[in-house]
């Protein structure tokens, strides 16, 4: 059975599915707050091991008048890529030099979709997670970001896609996905985007983070 994630969300949030008034837009907006603040008192599980490759990726956020949005990427089609043509956050593997998640996230989501996080607000980090069809090989930290700016000069070679989602339009699915045998949790777009994996388990932590 299929739903749409943005009522769960307004029901988390103490928001009604009715259509909205101009108090419960106040009430959607301060979803994004109510993330900020639960990011700036958290403890994220982070993996410091040095013996594995490490990335990192930017959640990107804003509120507009469909309430919250992120922003996500549809990668360019690479047979060495193992995320050929999946939907996914910018980012990318961390550089000698790079001292920080943010560091890569940020010159990453620059090389990437030509937005640069500077001019954003830093809210926090989510716990550091793994692929499962690379188990022990890759850390992933996450970096989220509020920021309103829309993608500018694709890097065609790492992106075919660029654009912001409100989460009311996400509809919670199970999927199949060709080359990866079973079924799988999913949030998709327009019926046409699929957000599953990796990515679906990161916006799943941020979603646990709204208090009720």
């Amino acid at each position: 059975m299929s739903r749409y994630i943005g009522a769960l969300l307004r029901g988390v949030a103490g928001i009604n599915s009715r259509p909205m008034s101009s108090a419960n837009r106040a009430q959607t907006t301060s979803i994004l707050e109510r993330l900020a603040a639960a990011l700036a008192g958290g403890r994220p599980e982070l993996m410091e091991t040095k013996s594995r490759r490490r990335a990192a990726v930017a959640l990107l956020l804003r509120e507009r008048g469909l309430g919250l949005e992120i922003l996500v990427i549809k990668r360019s089609e690479n047979e060495r890529d193992p995320w050929s043509g999946h939907m996914a956050l910018p980012g990318g593997g961390r550089e000698p030099g790079e001292e920080s998640a943010y560091d890569t996230a940020r010159r990453e989501t620059l090389e990437e979709v030509g937005i640069d996080l500077s001019a954003g607000r830093y809210l926090g980090r989510l716990d550091d997670v793994g692929p499962r069809n690379m188990p022990g090989q890759l850390i992933i930290s996450t970096v989220v970001v509020e920021i309103d700016a829309e993608p500018g000069s694709l890097d065609e070679r790492e992106v075919m896609e660029a654009f912001w989602v409100p989460v009311d339009r996400l509809v919670e699915e199970t999927v199949e996905i060709p080359d990866f045998p079973g079924s799988w949790p999913a949030f998709t777009y327009k019926n046409r985007y699929v957000i599953w994996g990796l990515t679906h388990r990161i916006l799943m932590q941020l979603w646990s983070l709204i208090p009720s």
